[in-house]
């Protein structure tokens, strides 16, 4: 988890530096290119500033003082400390989430809880980047891209999305239109990751992160699952690789073991998400990104909804780092 504080906020091509102005960014809230009076002025009152105007195709928060040739500030400039990095990070304009989730019978208490939860982490990411955008990817042994690999429109849609996945999960189907049923415990998170990860329109100069959920193990191409023995197509490093790739950091709720799942014996769910998986390290580390305990979120010893925003606040405007 990183300091708070080591991170830079991107106004549309403002980095605020210790009460300095930097032009870091290239791109205005459209990510069409530029600065604009408007999205400036827009940008930096989610951020507590009163407005703020372009200058030299920067964006200047009303309080931050002109920058200098030399890229320095005025010294009475007056800047929130939350807005004001003492890191080395790399500024991050916009917020690109994709939820990936296992929605198997076991998952009804996790779907209920991002159902309840979605509200709170949409107001807070959209309270950083006004244009925050969240997807969804849904598996079993099969997977499902939802919404066709568009972003949701509003909280409602995706919320009730959460919803009628919640009440999926005591079908024991396929979530992909598969004609099987869900008859072993490993789960096709691979293939769902690599869906995430492939599938939709990631914008540059933006904070990738894929929040995964599920309470047991998975299986690497060329293995098979459920009872139509479904192919997975991936292996491990390759989504490691494409996840790093497209610096997609993978925040994972899972499981130590597989208690949950109705078919003996328990076994280490840990490789993958807690500890290597074949030499390469767990996608939550290997990405630079954290992992939690989904037994504490069904156990209500984990408040979900705080975890993911605690992630989405430590990320934001930090590098690209494994």
């Amino acid at each position: 988890m990183r300091d708070h504080h080591a991170r830079r906020i991107c106004l549309g091509g403002l980095a605020l530096l210790a009460a300095a102005v930097l032009p870091a960014c290239s791109e205005d809230d459209s990510g069409s290119g530029g600065c604009t009076d408007e999205s400036c002025a827009a940008r930096c009152r989610t951020l507590g500033s009163t407005g703020g105007r372009c200058s030299a195709g920067n964006c200047l928060c009303d309080g931050a003082g002109d920058a200098d040739a030399d890229g320095g500030a005025d010294a009475d400039a007056d800047v929130d400390a939350d807005v004001v990095s003492e890191g080395d990070g790399t500024c991050i304009e916009n917020i690109d989430i994709v939820f990936v989730l296992d929605v198997s019978t076991s998952m009804t208490p996790i779907l209920q809880a991002l159902h309840d939860g979605i509200g709170d982490v949409w107001a807070y990411a959209r309270g950083i980047d006004p244009e925050a955008q969240f997807g969804l990817v849904v598996f079993v042994d099969d997977v499902l891209v939802t919404n066709g690999g568009n972003w949701y429109a509003t909280v409602d849609d995706i919320q009730n999305e959460f919803d009628a996945w919640r009440d999926f999960c005591s079908s024991n189907g396929e979530p992909g239109g598969d004609p099987g049923m869900n008859d072993d415990c490993p789960e096709n998170s691979l293939d769902a990751i690599w869906a995430g990860a492939t599938s939709f329109p990631w914008r540059d100069n933006a904070l990738h992160v894929i929040f995964h959920a599920t309470d047991d193990t998975f299986a690497e191409n060329p293995g098979t699952l459920g009872t139509s023995w479904i192919e997975v197509q991936h292996n491990y490093p390759e989504v490691l690789a494409e996840l790093r790739t497209r610096e997609i950091r993978l925040a994972a709720f899972a499981a130590h073991d597989s208690s949950d799942c109705a078919i003996p014996p328990v076994h280490n769910t840990e490789p993958g998400f807690f500890a290597e998986w074949g030499g390469d390290p767990a996608l939550p580390t290997g990405t630079g990104a954290q992992v939690f305990d989904i037994q504490e979120v069904m156990s209500h010893t984990l408040s979900m909804t705080e975890a993911i925003n605690d992630v989405i606040l430590d990320e934001y405007c930090t590098p690209f780092i494994y």
